[in-house]
């Protein structure tokens, strides 16, 4: 098949959306289809070259590579990423299948032409975040086939009024793994993936820092992202700027206790990540949290944006080293049960079938 993936932007640094389109990718490209990513410049249908400035801003990053994804990501040989000025259909995109994934990329994708091919639309989260509710909706009703990654999207999308088919996140086992004996982890670590955007919940982890430090004086306290860190942060906090895939790694191997704190998430890599790497994980009950994490078994659940809760959850993962490695071993065994094997071959059949919209 010739496949065609319709990312919305650029992605030069590491982020969980584009990170499974690139990771489906590869899997196709590896069962012998012809796999091309579109980035676009701009998600729009204008015609190209009629702006000079916005010809300048295209050609900039074209020439330098800032919009490719390779500094971070591996990407097969045989996937062609193309940058793109802009979302009007052009004829060397005609396939077979064509998977938008993300509003503006499905609105963009529901007007090409019939030989761009059969028309799909993978949602990985609930983008209202930069679109109104409404918008969001309206993308779900397009006519495109809906997958979704998780439980909780699949019930948004049909109570929009559509439908929509579950493919859940496979974990990276090539990426992620326990290099570090769970009962050894010391001395106690936090972690958590640090993100500008207030729903993600980073402000939640540092107003329970001084609850944690009180009650373990020894705690070491870590955070990554790919945000510059913050001005107005604690000195103690040792943060890790787009740490490079092996850094991140021992991060998670390094940690006693991840928290995954976002307040929304069609899925949650980062929690995924952590218990692939023996971190006893404490994450917000965000739907897509439910759709991997089970509370008692695997994690510690608190309710989204609950300071308090999460402060008590952390606290008893890190008195209880019993409890600890319970959960971490757990998780660990969850995590090996999902292979990218198994998603990608489920992928493989619904791009092959003709989609029924809803």
């Amino acid at each position: 098949m010739r496949i065609t993936f319709v990312l919305p932007g650029s992605s030069p640094v590491p982020a969980g959306g584009p990170k499974m389109v690139f990771r489906y990718a590869n899997a196709l490209a590896d069962k012998a289809h012809e796999v091309t990513v579109l980035l676009p410049h701009r998600a729009d249908e204008s015609s190209p070259g009629l702006d000079l400035r916005r010809r300048y801003q295209y050609l900039r990053p074209k020439f330098s590579g800032a919009w490719s994804p390779e500094s971070w990501m591996r990407i097969h040989p045989r996937v062609r990423l193309v940058w793109a000025e802009g979302l009007r259909f052009r004829a060397e995109w005609r396939g077979d299948a064509v998977v938008a994934t993300a509003v503006v990329t499905a609105e963009r994708v529901a007007r090409w032409p019939v030989e761009a091919g059969r028309k799909f639309y993978f949602i990985q989260g609930h983008e209202v975040w930069d679109n109104p509710v409404e918008r969001v909706q309206a993308s779900w009703r397009l006519p495109l086939r809906k997958i979704v990654v998780s439980p909780w999207l699949r019930d948004l999308v049909e109570a929009a009024g559509a439908r929509a088919e579950e493919l859940p996140n496979p974990p990276d086992h090539e990426a992620f793994g326990c290099d570090n004996q769970v009962e050894e982890r010391e001395p106690p670590t936090l972690l958590w993936p640090h993100h500008s955007l207030p729903f993600k919940g980073s402000a939640d982890v540092l107003a329970a820092l001084p609850a944690l430090r009180a009650a373990a004086p020894g705690l070491r306290v870590r955070a990554f992202g790919v945000s510059a860190r913050p001005a107005d942060w604690p000195g103690f906090i040792d943060y890790r700027r787009n740490p490079a895939q092996a850094a991140l790694r021992a991060l998670y191997n390094e940690a006693s206790v991840c928290v995954a704190p976002s307040h929304s998430e069609g899925w949650g890599l980062p929690a995924t990540e952590a218990l692939q790497c023996g971190c006893a994980v404490a994450a917000s009950d965000a739907g897509g949290h439910r759709a991997f994490l089970r509370d008692g078994q695997n994690a510690l659940l608190h309710r989204a944006g609950d300071v308090g809760a999460l402060t008590r959850n952390v606290l008893l993962l890190l008195g209880d080293r019993g409890l600890r490695g319970r959960l971490a071993h757990q998780g660990m065994r969850d995590m090996r049960a999902r292979r990218m094997e198994d998603s990608a071959a489920r992928l493989e059949t619904i791009l092959k079938e003709n989609p029924t919209h809803g």
